[in-house]
């Protein structure tokens, strides 16, 4: 009995296909070689914010603590999405993506925290947000 053409291709696709998801999958969960910013985390914003956003930021930085970057970035999106001008929650979001290697984001991020700490005149997170930059810089 022969096996009808289609039949093998859908076998050679079908298995690709698997190789291909397999192999992004176990990429995106593989940590990177070495963490960036380990213990760089801003523990309080130098502005006040809402009591919500407030516990929501401290949560994450528990999180971010505890090595879980994947999840700070949840939850300072969390912050952010009720503080959008938390300049701490760009900084920290930012050092969470470098920690997990995407640095594209990263770079947003941090370029949205130095905005932010120059809009309201935080001469030391601007510094801070320089020193983060050419870390990131030399990280490729």
């Amino acid at each position: 009995m022969e096996t009808p053409d289609f039949l093998i291709w859908a076998a050679v696709v079908v298995g690709a296909t698997s190789f291909a998801i397999v192999s992004m999958v176990s990429a995106y969960r593989k940590p990177i070689e070495q963490v960036p910013f380990p213990d760089a985390v801003i523990d309080q914003p130098s502005l006040a914010i809402s009591s919500e956003a407030l516990t929501k930021f401290v949560g994450a930085v528990g999180t971010y603590k505890a090595g879980d970057y994947r999840g700070a970035i949840e939850q300072f999106t969390e912050v952010l999405d009720t503080e959008p001008t938390c300049a701490e929650g760009f900084h920290n979001l930012g050092l969470a993506y470098a920690n997990i290697g995407d640095n594209d984001k990263a770079l947003r991020s941090l370029l949205k925290a130095g905005d932010a700490y120059d809009k309201q005149g935080t001469k030391s997170g601007l510094d801070r947000i320089k020193q983060d930059l050419m870390v990131l810089k030399t990280l490729g």
